[in-house]
């Protein structure tokens, strides 16, 4: 920052209507002395949900296809956590375990 001090961003993503509240609360609970604001947009994936059968259990996964018809496949953390603590896993091997069982169901459709 100015004359090399140290400094810290705070992104709030928020709609129109609540940006002057949102702004309101950074300036009075931090030391900022102004903000500046802008407008953003984003392009989304069309996108399901699945639900895919595990050796832990059940577990949601969330399927994005791109124009070119190539899936992103993202298994739900919650459900994975979930299954994790009930079966005393690791989220990671739920986690996979979930993202094999998707591939392995959408090869066969």
């Amino acid at each position: 920052m100015k004359k090399n001090r140290p400094g810290v961003q705070l992104t709030v993503l928020c709609s129109e209507s609540d940006r002057d509240h949102l702004a309101g609360i950074v300036l009075s609970e931090t030391s900022a002395i102004g903000l500046r604001y802008y407008a953003a947009q984003r392009v989304v994936l069309p996108r399901e949900m699945r639900e895919v059968t595990t050796p832990h259990g059940t577990v949601r996964v969330k399927v994005a296809r791109s124009a070119d018809g190539h899936e992103n496949i993202a298994p739900e953390y919650e459900d994975c956590k979930r299954l994790a603590q009930i079966n005393n896993v690791p989220i990671k091997l739920v986690y996979q375990a979930a993202l094999a069982a998707a591939l392995g169901s959408g090869r066969n459709k």
